[in-house]
């Protein structure tokens, strides 16, 4: 696997999420948006052979807290420690680029134990996320 940084082949990505379940989709305008915005985002990727299998959206608005804006996995790559592979990454990226913090929100379950194993608190449980029936922990990570 290797990881992609600031990855400019939107068409990819917008492949990549057509593989999410539809009701955790993000609005593919704003992906694009976010994607191709510049200022304060990150996106890294990791790739198996040709084919995009993982993801972690990052932005921050200090230049202290950096927040997980999506964090995903194939379902076909799941099970397998690329999540946790990725949120290192992630954890890495953010601490050489000085922020002090990790924030965001992960479904309860497996993503949300990742981010739990790193050392994250939860702060807050969001019940029926955006009307997912998922069930979201708002957590906070110090780097």
């Amino acid at each position: 696997m290797s990881p992609l940084y600031k990855l400019k082949d939107y068409n990819e990505t917008i492949k990549f999420e057509k593989e999410h379940p539809k009701e955790l989709r993000w609005d593919t305008g704003y992906k694009l948006y976010m994607l191709q915005e510049e200022k304060n985002f990150q996106g890294i990727w990791l790739k198996e052979n040709s084919e995009l299998i993982a993801e972690v959206l990052l932005s921050w608005q200090s230049t202290n807290v950096l927040h997980v804006d999506s964090f995903t996995v194939l379902p076909s790559h799941q099970r397998k420690g690329i999540g946790h592979d990725l949120i290192k990454l992630a954890i890495e990226w953010g601490t050489n680029s000085e922020f002090k913090y990790l924030i965001g929100e992960a479904r309860k379950g497996a993503s949300w134990k990742i981010f739990e194993n790193f050392g994250a608190v939860p702060i807050l449980l969001y019940k029926d996320w955006n009307n997912t029936k998922e069930d979201y922990m708002s957590f906070k990570l110090e780097l």
